[in-house]
């Protein structure tokens, strides 16, 4: 098997590689900043490119091996149909009410004041979150979950994609938001969580826009503490799995 997939394993491990090193790199002048490094003003903006890294290189890729039309096409293989969006309206609506639930038992009461001050934040939060979702899901699931599914299976390529993907935002989490390392910690279980449940949609489904929208209603919908939210998916999933055991049994 390995003989077999030595091309891909090589593909896959530059890919990763680009990925995150260029990833790193758009926060490094932050983080020398803060180290009181002087850095050119110019060099400060490499931040915003942070989520643009991965789909350029996908689509290098894509472009590499002739098959940048096939990938764009495979993003949007299926219709989006009914079930899809319903399933991304029970998630986000599970998401509002344990949050809710959360702000009354802790009496957090600005838990959602403090997330959207105002009506206007809500709908613009939710649209940058969702073209944010589209930039990512274009590469991690619609790219790197997809080329690994197809060529060596779906369980290497879920497990793979959600550790890489969550290794990749922690530039963000400990130089933008300086997080600690529990903090750090709890939010890459999280990341592989999210991941999992985004992968599995993305492969059922095969639409990244109705993906996107599923990965910007975690991000908007999810309010707790990450450590509840971690509690919350992760006993949804073994209460669907068991249901799925239960109806193939």
């Amino acid at each position: 098997m390995w003989k077999a997939n030595k091309k891909i394993y090589a593909e896959i491990a530059v890919w990763t590689m680009l990925v995150l090193v260029l990833s790193f790199a758009c926060y490094l002048p932050m983080l020398l900043e803060r180290n009181r490094v002087g850095v050119p003003r110019e060099l400060s903006a490499a931040k915003y490119l942070f989520v643009i890294v991965p789909i350029a290189v996908s689509v290098f890729f894509a472009a590499g091996r002739g098959e940048f039309k096939k990938w764009l096409a495979d993003l949007f293989s299926e219709k989006i149909r009914l079930k899809s969006i319903l399933f991304c309206a029970v998630a986000g609506a599970i998401g509002l009410i344990f949050s809710f639930a959360y702000s009354l038992i802790s009496e957090n009461h600005d838990l959602f004041t403090n997330n959207y001050p105002t009506l206007l934040s809500v709908f613009t939060g939710a649209a940058y979150l969702f073209l944010t979702a589209m930039l990512e899901e274009c590469a991690w699931r619609g790219y790197l979950l997809r080329r690994l599914s197809e060529d060596i299976g779906t369980p290497f390529a879920l497990i793979y994609t959600g550790i890489v993907w969550a290794v990749w935002h922690i530039p963000m989490w400990t130089i933008r938001n300086s997080l600690g390392f529990g903090e750090t910690a709890a939010y890459l279980v999280w990341t592989v969580l999210i991941s999992l449940v985004l992968g599995k949609f993305y492969l059922k489904h095969k639409n990244i826009i109705t993906t996107a929208l599923l990965h910007m209603l975690f991000n908007t919908c999810f309010i707790m503490p990450v450590s509840y939210n971690i509690i919350l998916v992760g006993l949804s999933g073994t209460v669907m799995l068991l249901t799925i055991r239960k109806k193939s049994g």
